[in-house]
């Protein structure tokens, strides 16, 4: 297989080219939890619901008429942490400052992420719902294409396509007290690198 990582970059899609989708719309989640996930999507979306009922809920942040349904399913059995699937789903924010006012504004109620890596090119929070479900709330660290290109070329996402963890509180004391984006981005992306060997298998 062609190894991309000796020279990542984002691509250049020609407008020639088979139709590709024009944007992702929505997930459904099924529950046996309907209220605590509905109450939990619509604090930490910001989301209103659409259309409801007592055993489901049409959610939407933006213009789309829904890009999350809750539906309540009595015969779901949890999901085991090792099955195949999913692993999470992203959100992601415009800048730093609306991700870390909405860290700050979930931890006030009591929402937590539950660990927060910064992967170079994008900083993210992790949180799990009620039914243990992963979502990912994060923005990028580069405001361009060719600002990102140019961070690929450096040769360290190769080197560490993970990233590292991060304090959120740290990030946050930083953001508030006035540090550059690209300080915080910077503060937070050292430490010790991840074993990635059982990821990479031959390749490590």
């Amino acid at each position: 297989m062609e190894n991309f990582m000796a020279n990542p970059r984002l691509p250049e899609f020609d407008q020639n080219s088979p139709l590709r989708p024009a944007r992702f719309g929505h997930i459904v989640l099924k529950t046996g939890r309907f209220q605590d996930m509905a109450h939990w999507y619509k604090t930490v979306l910001h989301a209103e619901p659409l259309f409801e009922i007592p055993v489901g809920t049409f959610l939407t942040f933006d213009d789309e008429h829904h890009r999350l349904l809750i539906i309540q399913d009595p015969n779901v059995t949890p999901r085991e942490a090792t099955a195949e699937g999913v692993a999470h789903w992203a959100y992601l924010y415009n800048s730093l400052t609306e991700l870390m006012t909405t860290y700050a504004r979930l931890r006030d109620v009591g929402i937590a992420p539950t660990y927060c890596v910064n992967h170079g090119f994008q900083f993210s929070l992790y949180y799990h719902d009620p039914d243990k479900n992963e979502v990912e709330l994060g923005c990028d660290n580069f405001g361009s294409r060719d600002e990102l290109n140019e961070w690929f070329t450096n040769g360290q996402f190769a080197k560490n396509f993970y990233g590292y963890n991060f304090d959120p509180e740290f990030a946050y004391k930083l953001h508030v007290e006035g540090a550059a984006d690209r300080t915080v981005f910077d503060e937070t992306y050292k430490g010790e690198a991840p074993d990635l060997s059982a990821v990479l298998g031959d390749e490590a």
